[in-house]
């Protein structure tokens, strides 16, 4: 069972997190997600590409990615969406990150280098780069 903590005896600390900056990493694997947090099936599941990031001794979880479409860049999450057949949306996110890579499948994108990039100005959180 956990313990409580009385957060309200707790003062400011004085160290900052951790920040990666955009650099190129290594894919080592893909999790899918199917269930929330809460334990919940999710209707999509969502794809979170594993990279081992140079400043950063275990993996990274990355589940967005930016791209360009029609003239502007968007970031978008990996949504596994599948069409009839059962294969890749073909404007899916995920179908985007297997052609920039050259890959046919998600298998085949690990061990593959790739860039990883700042949201936005606002959202400095990384995602992959696929343009």
């Amino acid at each position: 069972m956990e313990t409580q903590k009385n957060y309200g005896k707790i003062g400011i600390g004085t160290k900052e997190n951790a920040k990666l900056k955009p650099s190129k990493v290594k894919i080592v694997g893909v999790e899918i997600q199917t269930k929330t947090k809460e334990g919940i099936v999710m209707k999509s599941p969502l794809a979170h590409i594993l990279v081992k990031h140079p400043d950063r001794e275990e993996h990274v979880k990355l589940s967005k990615i930016k791209i360009e479409r029609n003239g502007k860049l968007d970031v978008v999450s990996l949504w596994v969406s599948l069409d009839d057949d059962g294969l890749f949306q073909k404007s899916s996110a995920i179908t985007s990150l297997l052609n920039f890579l050259k890959c046919f499948n998600l298998d085949d994108i690990v061990g593959k280098d790739i860039e990883t990039i700042e949201q936005s100005k606002e959202d400095t959180y990384l995602c992959l780069k696929a343009y």
